[in-house]
């Protein structure tokens, strides 16, 4: 397995960043060529909702951003491991929130349950250095239609 690491630094640029990676990594022969494009769209769908919610909530106190990205496809998967020096936030009890306040098709306050719904597994944690660690895996065996319960 062959493990493809990215380091971002700007949050003004790093959105537009990994939409140029996406689309360099499905390019014919590239990392993700090998997967089904409803993999590929769950798993931009997971890296794009978790670098979102850094960029607009995280808080990296007066150091400079860095978020590290390993991205490490295995046959039908792709396991992904995104590493940041945030403060980090109570990830599951977000969750129960979102879930919670869910109305018919709301506008906002999506993004966690999108990205627990593309995903096959996933756990954040912190690391012993103490940075923030999500790590996920997409699968092409899953079903591509995303699972999020709208009151």
């Amino acid at each position: 397995m062959e493990v493809t690491r990215q380091q971002f630094h700007k949050l003004d640029a790093v959105i537009d960043e990994l939409h140029g990676l996406f689309e360099l990594w499905e390019r014919e022969d590239a990392l993700l060529s090998h997967l089904d494009s409803d993999t590929i769209q769950l798993f931009r769908l997971a890296v794009h909702e978790w670098v979102a919610n850094l960029v607009q909530h995280a808080d990296f106190g007066d150091r400079e951003p860095d978020i590290v990205m390993d991205v490490i496809p295995n046959g039908r998967r792709v396991r992904c491991i995104i590493e940041d020096n945030s403060e980090g936030f109570p990830f599951p009890e977000q969750i129960d929130v979102q879930r919670n306040a869910l109305t018919p098709f709301p506008e906002r306050g999506m993004g966690l349950l999108m990205l627990n719904a593309a995903t096959e597994y996933f756990e954040y944690s912190q690391t012993r250095e103490g940075r923030r660690r999500l790590e996920f895996t997409v699968s092409g065996e899953a079903d591509s239609c995303l699972d999020i319960p709208f009151s």
